[in-house]
């Protein structure tokens, strides 16, 4: 039985992705270097360290990752201080429809947790979760399981039990990873995702509500055959 619904938050709850973009072409003009969309959008679904030691790696730049990831913390700051946290449009009718149906939630997300925490705090609905889950804090990133296991101990539910709300490949997969079913949410802005991984796919998350997440859920088939999907 479907007990609790985990979130990813950039490109899900905050349509954050053009944002992070735009902090890493800042960075990346202290060596006149550049980034496109589509090349950025390979990394989305990742954590931050994977995606600077992939940039470190392609444009052989003279810093490591700690100290890269403290100039994008500063460029993400200031983005959002300057233009706020973008909502993405009808999250908050969603939360508040599944909240009402006694589902437990959390947000599983590859940023670090303070930012989770301040996104959540400025949306306004940081009151519909359970768990604010960092995947940071886990030995594998998307599209390993690691983050969504973590986050169905914290709600003290089985995998099985749970569901995934996902707007990246890495995500999809990694719901699918944990046994998960996943609606792979069609974001434009989180550049063409494949979300094959997926459950099911919307580009409305106002029509996700209880009974279109227990539809989902009661369609999903697990992998029985142990392979990761990457």
């Amino acid at each position: 039985m479907l007990k609790s619904i985990i979130f990813d938050m950039d490109g899900v709850l905050v349509n954050s992705e053009p944002v992070h973009y735009r902090a890493y072409l800042m960075a990346l003009e202290r060596w006149e270097k550049s980034l496109t969309y589509d090349e950025y959008k390979k990394y989305v679904g990742t954590t931050n360290i994977v995606i600077i030691e992939g940039l470190i790696e392609k444009f052989n730049l003279p810093i490591d990752a700690e100290a890269f990831n403290e100039i994008m913390k500063g460029y993400k700051a200031f983005l959002y201080q300057r233009d706020g946290y973008p909502p993405v449009d009808g999250v908050t009718e969603m939360l508040r429809s599944l909240k009402n149906a006694g589902y437990s939630m959390a947000v599983a997300s590859s940023s670090p947790y303070e930012n989770i925490l301040l996104a959540t705090e400025a949306l306004g609905i940081q009151e519909y979760f359970n768990q604010l889950i960092s995947g940071e804090g886990v030995p594998n990133p998307k599209p390993a399981p690691d983050v969504f296991l973590k986050a169905a101990a914290a709600l003290g539910t089985r995998p099985e039990e749970c569901l995934v709300v996902e707007d990246s490949c890495h995500g999809v997969c990694a719901a699918k990873n944990a046994g998960m079913p996943s609606i792979g949410f069609v974001n434009p802005d989180s550049g063409d995702q494949d979300l094959s991984c997926a459950t099911r796919l919307t580009k409305n998350l106002r029509e996700v509500d209880a009974d279109y997440v227990k539809a989902v859920y009661d369609s999903f088939r697990p992998v029985r055959d142990g392979s990761l999907q990457i």
